[in-house]
């Protein structure tokens, strides 16, 4: 099992990557943390086995509209605001490298060629979260010995 970083910029972008290898992403774990940046947990599984685990820290179009709210719209407008956010775009900003554990050591290869760069759409978002105080922002970091432990727990499922 191999635990690394790797630089998305484009989540979208990644995910299409990903189905294009032959990988069924599955949404493991999702969360919407306190400073509206989102969480989640992802298994990448081919030919009906996991290849590769990965945790993902990022901001959405959701994060856009909730910040293009007035400071004291009430939950109506929130809800609203959240549900029209697809109407102009969808996009997913990662907030810091990806998190990633791969379990088949020929997929390493597929992973180490991505490269991308942030959509153009998400760019004064993303800047404006780096700028924040937010002391979520460096949220993967702790997580990673919930990630091994995760994968491993993958692992041991295959073996059945």
């Amino acid at each position: 099992m191999l635990i690394s970083f790797i630089m998305v910029s484009d989540g979208v972008k990644f995910f299409e990557y990903l189905k294009n290898l032959g990988c069924q992403v599955s949404e493991e774990v999702h969360t919407v943390l306190p400073d509206s940046s989102e969480y989640g947990l992802y298994t990448c599984i081919k030919d009906g086995e996991v290849r590769a685990v990965f945790a993902l820290h990022y901001i959405d179009h959701h994060y856009a509209a909730l910040l293009e709210l007035r400071e004291n719209a009430g939950d109506r407008e929130v809800l609203e605001a959240l549900l029209k956010a697809g109407e102009r775009g969808v996009w997913i900003a990662p907030v810091e490298p990806t998190l990633f554990t791969v379990l088949d050591s020929a997929f390493v290869r597929h992973l180490m060629k991505y490269s991308d760069q942030v959509q153009f759409k998400a760019f004064q978002y993303l800047e404006h979260y780096q700028k924040s105080e937010s002391p979520w922002k460096s949220v993967l970091k702790d997580l990673t010995s919930a990630l091994v432990l995760y994968s491993k727990k993958m692992m041991r499922h295959e073996d059945v």
